[in-house]
């Protein structure tokens, strides 16, 4: 028989300040840093930070959970963190004209994550419930971070084709989202 409780009990979602909702935050700010290099060509430098990024995505879960800490804040922190950096780097890439980076994509992408984070707010203000993100959600933006890194380092033709695959994904993880958020509305 197990000693291990079936269900961890999280010591207090109201918490804003812990280690988990630090990286967040240190994440959300390396866009700055990612940025700058990017427009100074500092690819390697680039990438290394793009990797912290991602470590701290990374780490940010583990500490949470580990030390009980899923909150409430977090929850929203860590997916806003991600937003930040990708629309950061997306807006750069597109005013970078020698990338050749599609506009349309940039439009989609914040019209999909506009509409997912406004009705997933609504639900939070009506319901009192905070939504975590479904698989689909983090394949398809993991898959979008992929195509968009293969334009940071001009992999081409592969970084179109990826993006062609991210924009299915996307799609296919917004409806997902938007009938979850509907079946909210209808109980």
């Amino acid at each position: 028989m197990s000693n291990r409780p079936d269900k961890i009990k999280i010591t207090d979602p109201t918490r804003i300040i812990t280690l988990a909702n630090g990286l967040s935050v240190m994440r959300a700010f390396l866009t700055i840093p990612i940025v700058y290099c990017l427009s100074k060509d500092l690819i390697v430098w680039t990438v290394v930070l793009i990797i912290l990024a991602v470590v701290t995505d990374f780490l940010d879960g583990i500490f949470a959970r580990r030390a009980h800490e899923i909150t409430n804040v977090g929850k929203i922190l860590d997916p806003m963190a991600d937003k930040i950096i990708i629309l950061g780097v997306l807006l750069f890439l597109i005013l970078d004209n020698s990338r050749d980076f599609p506009s349309w994509f940039f439009i989609m992408y914040v019209i999909r994550d506009l509409s997912i984070s406004i009705s997933a707010l609504i639900i939070m203000n009506q319901y009192d419930i905070t939504l975590k993100s479904i698989n689909m959600g983090k394949w398809s933006v993991g898959i979008s971070t992929l195509a968009i890194f293969l334009y940071i380092i001009e992999l081409t033709p592969y970084n179109y084709y990826i993006l062609i695959v991210a924009t299915v994904l996307l799609i296919i993880s917004w409806i997902f989202y938007l009938t979850l958020h509907i079946s909210f509305y209808r109980k």
